[in-house]
């Protein structure tokens, strides 16, 4: 079991990560944030996916420029309408297929264990218009073989709109919290208060490390020559929910002293 020290060494890139400036000349150097997105010729991406994606990425520098619980908001309601739209235009179908593809193609063991193509993913979120922070997108997750093989099994099942719907519910949850904690070291006195923090921390590090992983296959299955290419979209907001979470974590759970 992956425990502890991976959290302390994560938190500690989440709060190096926090202050960055939206205008790194990074961003510049490779592509605008309005430059057009290339598609390969004759596939079709879903312009309502492309939109809302760029509307989470919207949402999610202003997280990383500010963490205040208005960014969860506008983040959440943005995945309840992908959730919304993926249902309505049978999107769980279509990913269960994609990701199926995706393991009879590789094993079941292998995309298990799969490491992103960070400079596809990289190229991908700036393409959208995301501004992503290395420390945040090369960040190991703590997941141990029986829960990579429950989520895997669970896209298979589901697919993917349940999971947007319970990430939304997360993020709202979390907004209050956010806005009351403003950055602040919060002082736990009784063992009570410090039980139910350490409860809580590590089900938001279990919630984080569940999304991370995912976007490997999610990400994985937009790779497949061709017909990949139009779940570009999902596999840029899956990533993004997983840092939404990864940034809460760092101003939730950061400043908590027992």
């Amino acid at each position: 079991m992956e425990t502890g020290i991976g959290r302390r060494m994560f938190v500690g890139s989440i709060v190096a990560a926090l202050p960055v400036v939206a205008s790194r000349g990074r961003l510049a150097a490779q592509a605008g944030a309005t430059a057009a997105h290339a598609h390969l010729d004759g596939v079709t991406v879903d312009p309502v996916l492309e939109h809302i994606a760029r509307q989470l990425a919207t949402s999610h520098n202003a997280m990383r420029r500010d963490p205040r619980g208005e960014h969860l908001r506008a983040f959440a309601a943005h995945l309840r309408t992908l959730t919304v739209y993926g249902r309505q235009t049978g999107l769980d179908e279509r990913v269960k297929s994609q990701v199926a593809a995706l393991v009879a193609r590789d094993g079941r063991y292998n995309v298990m264990y799969l490491e992103p193509d960070y400079d596809h993913l990289r190229s991908e979120l700036r393409a959208y218009g995301a501004q992503p922070d290395e420390q945040l997108l090369k960040a190991a997750v703590t997941i141990d073989y029986a829960a990579r093989g429950a989520a895997l099994d669970s896209l298979l099942q589901s697919g993917i709109s349940g999971r947007w719907e319970r990430l939304a519910a997360t993020l709202d949850r979390l907004a209050p919290e956010v806005d009351r904690r403003g950055g602040g070291v919060v002082r736990v006195s009784r063992q009570s208060e410090a039980d139910y923090w350490e409860g809580y921390c590590k089900q938001l590090w279990s919630e984080y490390s569940e999304v991370q992983w995912l976007t490997g296959p999610i990400c994985a299955s937009a790779l497949i020559p061709v017909i990949g290419v139009a779940f570009a979209p999902l596999c840029i907001a899956h990533q993004l929910a997983a840092t939404m979470l990864a940034l809460v974590y760092g101003v939730y759970c950061y400043n908590v002293r027992y």
